[in-house]
């Protein structure tokens, strides 16, 4: 076979590839998947809370926070979510190695607050997972902290009756963002 017939066999053949054809998560597209659930997640609850209150916010996270991060999931081609190792929806609760890099991030927090602790791993079926801690901000405390309102206390448990994502302080790991391959 002659070299310009060689070399158009191979035209032809990435013609029909078409780079849409190789989608392949790299550890940016993981963080960025993470960064677009925060921010999108973000924005509807504090506007939410801005205009309605923390307990019209908690129907944003019953609601409409898996569908935000089923978007942006969709968006990136990957699966991205949230978890911890005290959750409020049980549909959050984290793997058993989910939980071993959320008890890792919680050590090297300790250790020092220089850099927020993320981890990449290979899951039981392949899949590369990569985990980002998600540490406990000031707006976050009106759900989340160690002084949650009676009335909203009692919001929360009417949607999330065996919820355990209370007592934290700002700067703690409240959890962690994972994004998993497709």
């Amino acid at each position: 076979m002659s070299v310009k017939l060689r070399i158009l066999s191979v035209i032809a053949c990435l013609s029909i590839v078409t780079p849409s054809s190789f989608v392949f998560a790299s550890e940016p597209s993981y963080s960025e998947a993470a960064k677009q659930l925060q921010q999108r997640l973000g924005k509807v609850l504090m506007s939410t809370i801005q205009s309605e209150g923390h307990i019209a916010a908690i129907a944003v996270c019953n609601e409409q926070a898996p569908a935000i991060a089923q978007a942006v999931s969709d968006d990136l081609n990957v699966q991205v979510g949230r978890t911890a190792l005290k959750v409020r929806n049980p549909g959050n609760t984290a793997s058993e190695a989910q939980q071993d890099v959320l008890r890792a991030f919680q050590q090297q927090w300790q250790k020092s607050k220089d850099k927020v602790p993320s981890q990449t791993y290979t899951d039981d079926s392949g899949k590369t997972v990569w985990m980002k801690a998600i540490v406990m901000q000031p707006q976050c405390a009106a759900c989340h902290g160690s002084n949650v309102k009676p009335e909203l206390k009692q919001a929360i448990n009417a949607r999330y009756p065996d919820d355990q994502a209370t007592g934290f302080e700002v700067g703690d790991i409240r959890g962690a963002f994972v994004v998993r391959e497709n």
